[in-house]
């Protein structure tokens, strides 16, 4: 998972490698400019709130794993 405010280089490689990634509307991300060119899988506020949708995210992947 890859957390950000810069969608044009760390959610773009975040997609090119097939990953999950947050855009933290703070900081770099101007969201009154319009959609960024590189989508996310999320959205969050804040840094906070990016944390808490990554550990949910987590939470639900490892609770469909198979056990061993």
């Amino acid at each position: 998972m890859v957390g950000t405010d810069n969608p044009e280089s760390d959610i773009a490689g975040a997609n090119a490698a097939g990953w999950p990634s947050v855009l933290v509307k703070t900081g770099v991300y101007e969201p009154l400019k319009g959609r960024p060119t590189h989508l996310p899988t999320h959205y969050a506020e804040d840094v906070e709130e990016a944390v808490r949708w990554a550990i949910e995210q987590e939470a639900k992947r490892q609770s469909q794993r198979k056990p061993v």
